[in-house]
């Protein structure tokens, strides 16, 4: 009979590792860490909550700084001409809100008559879509047979929050009114906000690190709106060639429709692709034919989305797609349509304030080992 020793060299009978208790201590270091990530979750719940509550007077208030980023440089120049501060800001903002009613002059003829032709549209829709609609009926009595429902019983929700735009009048209003009173604020104090946010800064470094970020916030957000205005004025040209070509009445209707909505990403040109396809088939005498002018945009939009503004807005603006993705959903679901439009400087805030953080705890840990470096020299 071998001994016990003779069975050590085969793995089954060596010694198994030693396995950490569950219940060991926590060290202080992750004790603090545990105690750091779960404020932070917290908070970030709360925000969201908050901001959710009170949209009615956050969401003009945010896009009125937004904008008032985007429209600073056009104030400095100003005021580098010897122009007042609030004078200038006044101008701007009246400049601004001229350019948006002359687009709603413009427009008004042309979206009257579209909303006058919006029945014949869906009635010529449901006509020459009959298969469709018929195959769709077959799929969800199939669906409801298999969840154990009658078609009647199987409904699609009538609240969607992904496109839930419904506001009242007075409600409109007052947030349009908050919005203009704080784009000009913004405008004719923002120097005197950034010395004010300086002087509460403790130290040379943080008042330094104060200042590029406000600086970058500035120059990141006004060169993100503007590259992205100028592709989506080509988009709008392009589709309003497209609609002349498609003999669609109100070609300036489409292009306008295709500037705004590119603004709303991933779901606004979705939107302008419907739509076209439906004002086609009113006419059309196939539903091929109907079919070409939506493809020819969505094309357009293919080629917009993944050359043409990774190349121009990429190179200065590098954000991840995923975070762009994630951020448009969320303030899509928090804010509605203009919380997607605001979601991507949204991020490029946030973005830069990590950054501009990062560098200041680095700038911070360098003068702290220069510090000791010296003290053990000395």
């Amino acid at each position: 009979m071998l001994n016990s020793s003779a069975w050590k060299p085969f793995p089954r009978y060596m010694a198994e590792p030693e396995v950490e208790e569950a219940g060991a201590d926590i060290t202080p270091r992750e004790h603090d860490l545990i105690v750091r990530y779960a404020i932070i979750g917290i908070f970030v719940i709360l925000a969201t909550a908050t901001l959710y509550l009170t949209k009615v007077i956050a969401l003009p208030i945010t896009a009125g700084v937004i904008f008032g980023l985007v429209l600073g440089p056009a104030v400095d120049w100003l005021v580098r001409r010897n122009v007042p501060q609030h004078l200038a800001a006044a101008i701007i903002v009246l400049l601004f809100l001229g350019m948006i009613l002359a687009a709603i002059t413009v427009l008004a003829v042309p979206v009257a008559g579209w909303s006058d032709q919006a029945p014949g549209m869906m009635t010529a829709a449901k006509a020459k879509l009959a298969g469709i609609f018929v195959v769709l009926d077959e799929a969800k009595q199939a669906i409801g047979a298999m969840m154990g429902k009658s078609g009647a019983e199987l409904s699609v929700s009538q609240g969607n929050p992904l496109v839930d735009i419904a506001m009242t009048s007075s409600t409109a209003a007052g947030g349009l009114l908050i919005f203009v009173a704080t784009v000009y604020f913004w405008l004719a104090t923002r120097r005197h906000l950034k010395a004010r946010a300086l002087r509460l800064c403790l130290g040379r470094g943080a008042r330094k690190s104060a200042g590029s970020f406000f600086q970058e916030i500035e120059t990141r957000v006004a060169r993100y709106f503007g590259l992205v205005t100028l592709i989506n004025l080509g988009m709008g040209v392009l589709t309003l060639t497209i609609a002349w070509l498609a003999g669609l009445p109100f070609p300036l209707f489409w292009g306008a429709l295709a500037f705004l909505l590119n603004y709303l990403a991933f779901i606004g040109p979705i939107i302008v692709t419907v739509m076209l396809f439906l004002a086609a088939l009113i006419d059309a005498p196939f539903l091929v034919t109907a079919i070409w002018p939506a493809a020819a945009y969505f094309v357009l939009h293919l080629i917009e989305g993944n050359a043409v503004t990774p190349v121009f807005v990429g190179r200065s603006l590098t954000v991840s797609p995923f975070l762009v993705f994630i951020g448009f959903i969320f303030w899509l679901w928090l804010w509605g349509p203009v919380g997607a439009v605001l979601s991507t400087p949204i991020l490029l805030v946030a973005m830069v304030a990590q950054e501009e953080f990062a560098r200041y705890r680095a700038a911070q840990a360098e003068e702290q080992g220069l510090e000791q470096v010296e003290a053990k020299a000395a």
